[in-house]
């Protein structure tokens, strides 16, 4: 386990309604099969709740499988799209409550124009939706779409002057320098064992990130094992 890891599972339980408090949330995914891997449980215990999240994808998807014939971006795109569909209704969420603002795949803006449209946009959906927490990415994920979804959820937070809280991924894997401030960051392990199955099931659903659907692309992406094995933990992460 890496020391980040370690800290993370010290951290205090908490179970879903008592963090959420009554707030429904806008959770922002830097690809689909990251509202899965890092929120699963979270969005179904909202759904059972009542208090279905917003669900916004920043992304396409379509760089995890770079040079396939059979699945050129256009045609990734669109079948992660489907995948991340049928994901979260293994979460029960609404088909309504996803939504998609298309970036390319590893091209997600940090500034300019277009990291200021991606800011309006979140803040208009957290406004129309009345969302009164943004969840989204962890800057110290180690992936440039994940630190600019991070960077784009800090924006919204503060101009909508919404509480944002922040959840990892790829970071749980990541070693940490000794001299890494971010690893005294506090947050809280959400209890998320009665929706285990089902966040299983929506990860699962995104069937091109497993290995087996793809076969053509010389550098195609497949979801590590360890990485699998902490999205099967009955909590997950969120960083305050």
């Amino acid at each position: 386990m890496s020391r980040i890891a370690e800290t993370f599972s010290s951290w205090p339980k908490t179970s879903p309604e008592t963090f959420l408090a009554g707030r429904r949330p806008l959770i922002l995914a830097p690809h689909p099969d990251d509202e899965s891997l890092g929120c699963g449980g979270l969005i179904a215990a909202a759904c059972a709740a009542h208090l279905a999240p917003e669900v916004l994808i920043l992304t396409d998807g379509a760089g995890s499988h770079p040079g396939s014939r059979a699945y050129p971006p256009a045609r990734l795109a669109e079948l992660r799209e489907q995948e991340a569909r049928a994901a979260v209704r293994q979460l029960g969420l609404p088909p309504k409550n996803l939504h998609f603002l298309r970036y390319p795949d590893t091209e997600l803006p940090r500034r300019g124009p277009s990291f200021a449209a991606a800011v309006e946009h979140v803040v208009a959906l957290a406004a129309a939706k009345k969302c009164r927490l943004i969840i989204g990415p962890w800057a110290g994920d180690p992936h440039a779409d994940h630190l600019a979804g991070a960077m784009i959820a800090q924006a919204a937070a503060r101009a909508a002057c919404i509480e944002l809280v922040s959840y990892p991924v790829w970071g749980w894997l990541r070693p940490v320098p000794e001299n890494d401030t971010r690893e005294r960051l506090t947050g809280w392990r959400l209890d998320i064992a009665p929706h285990l199955a089902a966040k299983l099931r929506a990860i699962a659903a995104h069937v091109s990130q497993h290995g087996a659907l793809i076969t053509d692309s010389p550098h195609g992406f497949t979801l590590p094992k360890n990485l699998l094995e902490i999205a099967a933990r009955p909590y997950e992460v969120l960083i305050v």
